[in-house]
């Protein structure tokens, strides 16, 4: 099945017979490409796939989600080592937790609303890094600063937007949610992008950013970009970009060796290629 997803064309599957989602939103400068991992059937075409992708994109950005931990052990391990090609192959990994996005529904939601949900959650997410590039403010954050960024600290990578008007409690609390990485806030690298409304001045502009600061204080700060938002009152529109998080899942045992090798060969020849 296809479907338009904002300036990108979008191919699905969710079939009965093919569980996950696979997907591949392109530009000319940058890739997404979706899964949902568990299917051993599906490794070595999420190999192939991967590795014609890596050839022809120059930023490619992988989209996992795990399993559910009630769908039992062995699609748990097939997951991990679908995790760990996609991130070999791919310059950054955006991963997603399937019991952590169930948190966010209600128990009795219907089956086709809740997988509704879970997709919308990964498009927003795909669509904040791209209107991160797109919609440039007074501070411009472009793709080549997001490429950059990706480069130096090649791995998993998160997203997250929050909004307020005065965050007068503790930004933790905001910026929580069931689906985020555990180490969000003790990532390596950071780009902050703040939206600002009309009423905003920069005695408020000056606080949220010490917060900020405080808040991420392991974190070196790459890049902040800022915009205005024509509309009234005082609110801000915050999105934190981060990288250098660590794996959710342990690398798991290869018992195959020359062929995990044999596509590290192939991802170094290219980085090398393209350094």
């Amino acid at each position: 099945m296809e479907r338009i997803f904002g300036p990108f064309m979008m191919d699905t599957d969710f079939s009965d017979k093919k569980q996950s989602i696979i997907a591949e939103l392109e530009q000319a400068d940058m890739c997404f490409y979706r899964f949902i991992g568990g299917n051993p059937s599906e490794t070595q075409e999420l190999r192939n796939k991967l590795e014609s992708l890596r050839e022809r994109k120059p930023l490619l950005i992988g989209v996992f989600r795990f399993p559910f931990s009630f769908e039992g052990k062995r699609r748990a391990l097939t997951a991990k080592e679908q995790y760990f090609i996609m991130k070999d192959f791919c310059d950054a990994v955006i991963f997603f937790d399937s019991d952590g996005l169930m948190d966010t529904i209600a128990p009795t939601t219907p089956i086709h609303e809740a997988q509704e949900t879970f997709d919308m959650i990964e498009e927003h997410t795909i669509n904040t890094l791209r209107e991160m590039v797109d919609d440039t403010g007074k501070i411009n954050i472009d793709y080549q600063d997001i490429k950059t960024f990706i480069y130096r600290n090649r791995g998993p990578l998160f997203i997250h937007t929050i909004e307020g008007r005065n965050f007068d409690q503790p930004l933790k609390y905001f910026i929580q949610t069931p689906y985020l990485p555990n180490d969000f806030t003790e990532a390596e690298q950071l780009i902050i992008n703040i939206g600002y409304t009309g009423e905003v001045d920069m005695e408020a502009f000056k606080q949220i950013n010490l917060r900020l600061n405080d808040l991420f204080d392991k974190a070196e700060l790459f890049k902040i970009g800022s915009y205005f938002i024509n509309e009234p009152g005082h609110k801000f529109r915050i999105t934190l970009l981060v990288n250098g998080l660590s794996d959710p899942v342990e690398t798991p045992i290869v018992k195959n060796k020359k062929t995990r090798s044999k596509y590290k060969n192939f991802i170094q020849k290219w980085l090398a290629a393209n350094r």
